[in-house]
């Protein structure tokens, strides 16, 4: 009888594609390859002439130390009561991570009641906040690295790692920037309450200062939000550009 090793690296070979689901004993896998990660040029240049959180640039890994680095920060999370998928196999090349539901994004980008879209926002705040309680970071905050399945909250892809000179202050607000920002791209009947999410993690957190951030970041770029709202520009904005600047200009009311 072949074993889940066996059938993982059988599928390895097999399927070309980065991240895809294997089935072993009638339960449902995930194979994710070994990926180098490299630094984005454009956002480095970008960041060197507005040093803003949002453009923060990660670091460059080999696949072998970004397979390394991704699957002991789950360990270490699990470890500490943060709902990861475990780690069921890994070798030099890829691990197998146990199933873990559906991405939030999938689940909440259009046709989603506010009832139900303020559900998946809680729980997900809670396994966020949990991360920063504990004195770490996510990297990559968005509601596409946040899944769901019986009523949990799970979270993935934690490749991300920074400079050792930036402080995880800076990178725990860079994750909930990340966060509120992963709402723009949303399709619903309803205008999303950024100050209610805003007021639960700082609730959450007890970070008072949050507010503070947030006005401040979108102060940094009230040029931009002026010219967001010239006549010439709007028309040639896409609707998300604009949601990023109606959430800005949201954020300097704070």
């Amino acid at each position: 009888m072949s074993s889940l090793e066996e059938i993982a690296k059988k599928e390895f070979l097999s399927n070309s594609s980065e991240i895809f689901p294997i089935e072993f004993e009638n339960q449902k896998y995930w194979l994710k390859r070994a990926r180098q990660t490299k630094p984005n040029k454009i956002q480095n240049f970008f960041y060197r002439l507005f040093p803003l959180e949002l453009l923060i640039p990660s670091l460059g890994k080999t696949a072998f130390e970004a397979l390394q680095y991704e699957t002991s920060k789950l360990e270490k999370f699990r470890s500490l009561g943060i709902n990861t998928p475990k780690v069921v196999y890994k070798c030099d090349n890829f691990f197998v991570l146990e199933d873990c539901g559906k991405t939030v994004h999938s689940l909440i980008r259009k046709n989603i009641s506010e009832e139900a879209f303020y559900y998946y926002v809680d729980l997900m705040l809670e396994e966020l906040t949990k991360i920063h309680k504990n004195g770490f970071f996510h990297g990559g905050a968005q509601t596409r690295n946040f899944t769901y399945k019986e009523k949990k909250i799970y979270i993935i892809d934690l490749e991300e790692s920074f400079d050792s000179t930036i402080d995880v202050e800076t990178l725990k607000f860079r994750d909930f920037l990340l966060f509120l920002l992963s709402f723009v791209k949303i399709k619903a009947d309803f205008e999303v309450d950024y100050m209610y999410v805003i007021d639960k993690y700082m609730n959450l957190t007890g970070n008072t200062n949050i507010k503070d951030k947030l006005k401040k970041m979108a102060n940094k770029i009230s040029f931009f939000i002026y010219l967001s709202e010239i006549k010439i520009f709007q028309n040639i904005l896409g609707s998300d550009i604009k949601s990023f600047f109606k959430l800005f200009k949201i954020l300097k009311t704070l």
